[in-house]
């Protein structure tokens, strides 16, 4: 019976309708029993004018940095779902903001259970992770773990050739390690098989999963087979030469002149993307529903002070449709395992960038050079200290490094994502305990491509992650530097006026596709720009009201906004 209740509200009942992505989109969630939290989110309310109804206050909150997936979706998930959909918002809202206050990680311990789990499945996964990933969290799906599970995420097109038929294979993988095997081949062919289960035939192919196929087979002296995976990882996109050539897992292929000749056909792609497309909650990606998550920010000793989160989130907010002048770093260090997994498509990244007119640069070393303004950085190091590069960030900048424990708020030895934040970032992200290097757990190159393209910081994010569960990410998800709008101007109506009959409006918003009406923050009317509106005070309760209109423009539905209160009275 627990089960078929947790499944009605992961549907949500969620009816599709034109609408654009902001403010009115969120809900900020605050723990009560934190006065930090309280005003983190009191602030961030007021600061991107996100309706007063949208804050969510929860008590009870389990204390600790990790937390149990049943704790998650009974104290957690479940009760910010019953809010939205006890205010009617069920439709509207397409993010969930956390502030300080909450357990950063969750402990997937229970939804796995028997279940067999890939080496790279570690645990345990992130409070914004599987925030996104919501339908399967509430299903109790543990394919939430997968390096797919995001279809949202854009699709990097690198290989486009034909995948070969890997019926045979998979069933080969899958088949239990005969008695006669040594240690080491029964312990590649075991996991081998936990990678082979995941891959079915006959749907797309997740390039990363058959990369680590191959890896398997390879060490477990299957060479035939482990070329044919590695073949097919190629065709469905895997195109990081310098990491196929140089990984230890693959030693036993080197030698192969079918090997060296798949890694020269690597190097001379470019990868490329698909465009960034704005989010809503009740647009099915892949058959699945999600909700963008951020984390506004993290108190402790290593991570960030009250005092510092409410200053980044105020400049932050005045980086909207700034479009910064500065560069976006894509840094190559000398730490291959960090950089090496996204190094490749690097000159990609940067191409792609240039027709937006953003300025992009892939150059050697762990950080930017002395004086360089930063839009955006990609770093591949375990420790660094950004004050002392002496490169500054611009606002508005998201910025990651691959490495193990950035997003392990406590510290475990190295840098913390915070050290963005702290020097003038709007956004940062880093796995929550050992991601195993795996690409896919981690921002593609063109996390920087789709906010240059007008998405806000956590639309980006979301659509550059495949595999998000153990991503968390920290900062302003509203924050939208290339994106901009017409502030809408409304005649009709003055402030704090008596509205008895319903009353047409004009508004001019010159350059918007529509106009969305909002009376106490809840959407009421969706019209083409340049009709009028009509605010009908009928069934609105004796008070002061708000109303919002919002502009909407462009393919990435940038949004501008106007508000005002008005009044009504009784019948």
């Amino acid at each position: 019976m627990k089960r078929v209740c947790l499944l009605a509200l992961a549907a949500l009942a969620l009816v599709p309708a034109a609408r654009a992505t902001g403010p009115e989109n969120w809900v900020v969630v605050a723990n009560t029993d934190n006065p930090d939290s309280v005003a983190i989110a009191e602030e961030y309310v007021r600061l991107r004018l996100i309706p007063a109804s949208n804050l969510i206050r929860l008590s009870g909150i389990p204390s600790g940095t990790t937390v149990s997936v049943d704790d998650f979706r009974s104290k957690i998930l479940l009760p910010i779902l019953a809010a939205i959909k006890e205010r009617g918002l069920t439709a509207q809202i397409d993010g969930v903001a956390y502030a300080p206050g909450f357990p950063y990680a969750v402990a997937t311990n229970t939804d796995v259970g028997t279940k067999k789990l890939a080496l790279f499945q570690t645990q345990p996964a992130s409070l914004t992770g599987l925030t996104f990933l919501y339908e399967q969290v509430l299903g109790r799906d543990p394919n939430y773990l997968d390096l797919d599970a995001n279809r949202y995420a854009r699709k990097v097109n690198v290989g486009g050739g034909k995948v070969p038929d890997l019926t045979a294979l998979l069933a080969r993988a899958q088949t239990p390690p005969a008695a006669t095997a040594t240690a080491n081949e029964k312990q590649w062919l075991t996991e081998a098989g936990k990678l082979a289960s995941q891959l079915q035939v006959g749907s797309d192919k997740q390039a990363e999963l058959l990369y680590n196929l191959a890896c398997a087979l390879s060490l477990a002296a299957h060479l035939d087979d482990a070329l044919l995976a590695l073949t097919a990882a190629a065709e469905a996109g895997w195109m990081n030469a310098q990491l196929t050539e140089a990984d230890t897992d693959l030693t036993n292929l080197r030698p192969r002149a079918d090997f060296k000749a798949l890694v020269t056909r690597m190097r001379t792609v470019t990868a490329r993307t698909e465009p960034s497309v704005p989010f809503h909650n009740v647009t099915l990606f892949g058959g699945r529903r999600y909700l963008l998550s951020a984390l506004l920010g993290y108190i402790g000793p290593q991570a960030e002070t009250r005092d510092e989160i409410l200053t980044r989130l105020a400049r932050s907010t005045q980086a909207d449709g700034t479009n910064p002048a500065g560069t976006i770093y894509y840094m190559a260090s000398s730490d291959w395992a960090r950089t090496g997994p996204r190094q490749w498509a690097f000159p990609s990244a940067v191409s792609a960038l240039a027709p937006l007119k953003v300025k992009a640069e892939n150059l050697a070393g762990v950080l930017p050079p002395k004086g360089a303004p930063v839009a955006g950085a990609m770093v591949g190091a375990a420790n660094f200290d950004w004050k002392a590069s002496g490169a500054t960030l611009l606002p508005g900048a998201f910025c990651d490094h691959l490495t193990s424990f950035g997003g392990v708020m406590t510290g475990a030895g190295q840098t913390l994502l915070t050290e963005f934040l702290k020097n003038g970032a709007a956004g940062a992200c880093g796995t929550v305990t050992e991601p195993y290097n795996v690409p896919g757990k981690f921002p593609t190159p063109f996390v920087h491509v789709y906010y240059a393209a007008g998405a806000t910081l956590a639309e980006a994010f979301y659509q550059s992650v495949t595999g998000p569960y153990q991503q968390l990410l920290i900062g302003d998800p509203l924050c939208r530097p290339w994106g901009s709008a017409p502030l809408p101007a409304v005649s009709g109506l003055t402030p704090n006026t008596l509205v008895k009959a319903p009353r047409r409006l004009t508004v001019s918003a010159p350059g918007a596709s529509r106009l969305e009406l909002f009376i106490d923050g809840k959407r009421r009317q969706v019209l083409p720009a340049g009709k009028p509106i009509v605010l009908d005070p009928r069934g609105l309760a004796p008070g002061t009201h708000e109303l919002r209109i919002v502009s909407v423009t462009g393919a990435q539905e940038c949004t501008r906004r106007t508000y005002f209160p008005f009044r009504t009275a009784a019948p």
